[in-house]
């Protein structure tokens, strides 16, 4: 996936989340502007 630029829109993702369900982006965003952080943990 290439990198975000200002202005550009966010790609069609499902992500698994810790729980039993799945998070669809950008469908669940319910505002214009969001702020998505990606935190990987400890691996």
């Amino acid at each position: 996936m290439a990198q975000l630029s200002g202005g550009d829109q966010l790609p069609e993702i499902s992500l698994n989340t810790n729980q039993t369900n799945d998070l669809s982006l950008p469908g669940a965003i319910e505002s214009n502007f969001a702020i998505i952080l990606f935190y990987r943990g400890h691996w």
